[in-house]
């Protein structure tokens, strides 16, 4: 079992990768940064890879198809599946915004329709958790 620490090592890191992403979830900093866990799929992969190259034995080709799964589906996910959709309709200068609703800086609820009326409305979009 000595012989197989990388494969156990790489299965570990790529696993742990995946548990603590799912544990720290509602910490923004993990969640708005993916590609922390990408980086623990490649260099499982990377470790798994020497092993088979170093010993080619079937625990290290299970670690390194494993990895390399994880890595792949991880990818495809961050890349793929969570991209944000391209907006179906682009507005030229001088056009009315298509109504909506969003959450002021308090949390209540503020749509367009209500500001039709009134002075020019201008929209500042902030990101961030301060």
């Amino acid at each position: 079992m000595i012989r197989y620490w990388p494969a156990l090592l790489s299965v570990v890191l790529a696993l742990g990768a995946i548990a603590g992403y799912v544990a720290f979830l509602r910490v923004p900093s993990v969640r708005n940064h993916p590609e922390l866990y990408l980086v623990a799929f490649t260099l499982a992969t990377a470790i798994a890879a020497v092993a088979c190259w170093r010993a080619p034995r079937w625990p290290n080709f299970v670690a390194v198809a494993l990895s390399a799964v994880l890595l792949a589906l991880g990818g495809y996910f961050n890349f793929v599946l969570a991209r944000v959709p391209a907006t179906p309709t682009v507005l030229r200068v001088g056009e009315p915004a298509p109504d909506f609703t969003l959450p002021d800086a308090t949390g209540a609820a503020v749509s367009l329709a209500s500001f039709r009326d009134r002075a020019p409305v201008v929209l500042v979009f902030y990101r961030g958790y301060w």
